[in-house]
């Protein structure tokens, strides 16, 4: 005689691990990936309404044991919207500008600091100031994480994320270009959203005898306002090196919303 309630029992176990295991899955919810999380934070930030601020910007630097060559400071405004982004500068910053070009010309030993501040930032550091999760994003693109670890911000609870930048950098197939190391940091409050960046640099040539490179640090301070993550400071800082000969230049950029 064959006793059939054995499979039954059987199955019928195996049904109740099942269905176990299936209650365990909703009821603890899978871990997020660390930078898939970020992204998601960073596209809510669509940046699309109209947005002024009011920016002042310092520069220093040091060529040669020159001190002082490259030091001078401005003040501008910037807006951006519907209608692009547009950039002012005061009467009285175009003024100085030119007295100084005109100093120049009479003297080469005179100092342009007025000039030398303009000169120091580029449109798409403003750009990137008024939409730092664009900017965010785009470090995020083929990137890797290193580490999560624990942290603080500002004296508040935070969540540090190491992450391996790809870099872009044409030329880094060459066999006299090394390929440029990149790290971002990135601190995220309690509720994912960043509250602070830092990028590291670092980028080497070599010709025969001839050894050349460049350590760019960079730090951003990063704020909400509606639909936007902008930059509210941007430190940055450039050490580069030919043939035993250093150059250093920092500069500074604080953005206050009008």
């Amino acid at each position: 005689m064959v006793n059939l309630q054995a499979p039954r029992r059987s199955s019928s176990i195996g049904a109740l691990f099942t269905l176990l295991a299936s209650a365990l899955l909703v009821a603890i919810p899978a871990a997020g990936e660390p930078l898939s999380d970020l992204r998601t934070v960073l596209q809510r930030f669509q940046a699309r309404g109209s947005f002024a601020v009011s920016a002042a910007l310092q520069v220093n630097g040091d060529s040669q044991g020159v001190a002082g060559a490259r030091a001078g400071s401005t003040t501008f405004e910037a807006e951006t919207g519907p209608a692009g982004l547009m950039i002012r500068v005061s009467p009285a910053a175009l003024g100085a500008a030119e007295n100084e070009a005109e100093r120049k010309k009479r003297n080469p030993n005179n100092l342009t600091p007025t000039r030398t501040a303009m000169a120091a930032l580029t449109l798409f550091d403003v750009i990137d100031a008024l939409d730092a999760a664009a900017m965010l994003l785009n470090d995020l693109d083929g990137a890797t994480l290193i580490a999560q670890t624990p942290s603080t911000h500002a004296g508040k609870s935070a969540t540090l994320l190491r992450i391996k930048v790809k870099s872009t950098l044409a030329g880094t197939s060459s066999r006299f270009v090394n390929e440029p190391t990149i790290e971002l940091r990135v601190w995220i409050d309690s509720n994912g959203v960043p509250v602070a960046a830092e990028r590291d640099s670092s980028y080497s040539a070599s010709i025969l005898f001839i050894k050349a490179g460049n350590v760019r640090k960079e730090r951003w301070d990063l704020v909400t306002a509606g639909d936007r993550l902008y930059v509210s400071h941007n430190d940055q800082e450039d050490r580069a090196s030919v043939v035993g000969k250093g150059i250093v230049s920092s500069r500074s950029v604080t953005y206050v919303p009008k």
